[in-house]
């Protein structure tokens, strides 16, 4: 090994050039004293080596949040649509946990696996929303009202006046498996 021809020669820290020392890093060679001496598991360190890789692309960019709910709302929206024009009575448990799964995936592989609370808030967020989203629109069609603001206003009322309150509860339920596709990570 490379390193091996160095031991036991004496040389100054890499940090501080006032001080000789016959360390080295277990890892990179350099020189280092007992003053930046880092201790790990496996050995003796330099501060640099014992600090990791550095992991990019942490985080989640703007732009990928959107993308994510648009994908996220557009699933779940499209599986409202579904719900509302064909009802399957007290089968409506498969279909709502069934979109919760899919848009937490999708919104999950749009962030390239990654995860944030704010990630599974907007999943959770879509999961429950798009559904009622979906069930004002087609309200919206049948109602008379020439006034746009009026007539999204009673939409969603009636909207969420039709819904029972297990199929409340149903939505809440995929909201949280929206969120726990996202968060697994």
């Amino acid at each position: 090994m490379e390193l091996e021809r160095f031991v036991g020669e004496r040389t100054t820290c890499a940090m501080h050039r006032n001080v000789e020392t016959n360390l080295r890093s277990g890892t990179c060679g350099t020189p280092i004293c007992p003053k930046c001496l880092v201790h790990t598991p496996v050995g003796a360190r330099c501060p640099k080596c014992a600090r990791g890789p550095r992991v990019r692309g942490v985080g989640i960019s703007p732009l990928t949040y959107v993308k994510s709910v648009g994908v996220g709302l557009g699933l779940s929206v499209l599986g409202g649509v579904v719900l509302t024009v064909a009802p399957v009575g007290a089968l409506v448990v498969l279909p709502l946990v069934l979109t919760g799964l899919l848009v937490g995936e999708a919104m999950s592989a749009v962030a390239g696996r990654q995860s944030s609370s704010g990630l599974a808030l907007l999943a959770f967020m879509c999961a429950t929303v798009g559904p009622l989203i979906a069930r004002a629109a087609l309200v919206a069609t049948m109602l008379p009202s020439a006034d746009p603001v009026a007539r999204a206003n009673a939409s969603f009322g009636l909207a969420i006046q039709s819904l029972g309150p297990f199929t409340l509860f149903l939505l809440v339920l995929a909201g949280v498996i929206a969120t726990t596709r996202v968060s697994r990570r």
